[in-house]
């Protein structure tokens, strides 16, 4: 089987099974279950299982390689080593992740790749008042749930990164400046104008300060943690995104989705606590006020809808039906009414 890359199953395993010989003295290793969970744009994601005998016991793996995406992309950019060392910033926070393992080399598969155990738990989707697992949680536990989630995602941000480290540094200039060549490249040249617009409003409105800068998650989603039965946040996936920056971006991201939800949907999950009580949560575990909110929530919304559109191209172009129109998309109409 193949995900129409060329990266085809067979190639896959041999390079991985020589991989486990080199690396953890594993001849005898069985790779099996190969699977694509999503068309992945913005990585290529594959699981599969492992199993081995060692000193006489059969051993079992559930696991997932993380790969750039073979063509064209979500991001100009796809930098492995990155993820892996906000990662492992992280797991000494105390932050929970899915401890992968980094091959920088291109010799066993062809590209670089995470390889980390398969996490088991609750991915919620990314609606989340339409989530199955959720419906079937009292108003209590959905609101734990969510308490938890904010909770860690301040953890996040108490992690000590290396100054050493690759992970790239963006004040807020540099932050526009990013998206902005994002929007120029995501479009080839013809970025939607109200995006435009609205990041030209984020700079003209631009805070005079910023917090001290923290390990940014990037893409802060209930949709992207995998929970316990427990309530708690098991691991925290997907760091395409992460940068170091101010606080406020990760949850501006966060709570910008909740809204843009909100817009779309006229919902939202019942249990969840509300907008002021997410504020205090996250005051709380950070220690002081956040700053500049619902100028961190425009730049975020400009942001994730930049994201989207590119999905959207890339959707077009693979002749796959759209989930929201690209020029006429219901969240340029909740960007615009912030413009004021």
């Amino acid at each position: 089987m193949t995900d129409g890359s060329g990266r085809d199953d067979a190639t896959l395993a041999a390079g991985l099974t020589r991989w486990f010989a080199h690396h953890h003295d594993l001849p005898g290793v069985e790779l099996t279950g190969f699977q694509r969970p999503s068309a992945g744009f913005s990585s290529d994601t594959v699981f599969f299982d492992a199993a081995w005998t060692s000193d006489g016991a059969r051993h079992e793996r559930a696991l997932v390689l993380r790969m750039a995406p073979p063509g064209d992309g979500t991001f100009p950019h796809y930098d492995l080593t990155v993820q892996w060392q906000a990662q492992q910033a992280a797991v000494a926070a105390g932050v929970p992740v899915a401890d992968p393992v980094l091959e920088p080399g291109t010799g066993w598969i062809g590209t670089p790749f995470l390889l980390m155990p398969r996490v088991e738990g609750h991915l919620v989707g990314g609606v989340t008042h339409r989530d199955r697992w959720l419906l079937t949680l009292d108003d209590s536990a959905r609101g734990a749930l969510y308490r938890d989630f904010v909770a860690v995602l301040s953890r996040i941000h108490r992690s000590d990164v290396p100054l050493d480290s690759a992970i790239p540094r963006r004040d807020n200039g540099a932050e526009l400046d990013h998206w902005d060549a994002y929007l120029t490249w995501s479009s080839g040249g013809s970025p939607v104008a109200t995006l435009v617009d609205a990041l030209g409003w984020c700079r003209d409105h631009r805070p005079a300060a910023e917090p001290e800068p923290a390990l940014l998650w990037g893409d802060a989603r209930l949709e992207n943690a995998v929970i316990g039965d427990d309530l708690r946040v098991r691991a925290v996936l997907d760091w395409d995104m992460t940068s170091i920056g101010a606080p406020e971006h990760d949850l501006a991201w966060f709570t910008g989705l909740d809204l843009t939800m909100g817009h779309l949907f006229g919902e939202r999950t019942a249990g969840f606590p509300d907008r002021a009580e997410t504020i205090a949560l996250f005051e709380g575990h950070c220690g002081r006020p956040v700053e500049h909110l619902a100028w961190y929530e425009t730049l975020a919304m400009v942001r994730s809808t930049a994201v989207m559109t590119r999905l959207g191209y890339l959707q077009r172009d693979a002749g796959r039906p759209l989930l929201l129109p690209i020029d006429d998309n219901p969240i340029l109409d909740l960007l615009r009414g912030r413009l004021s």
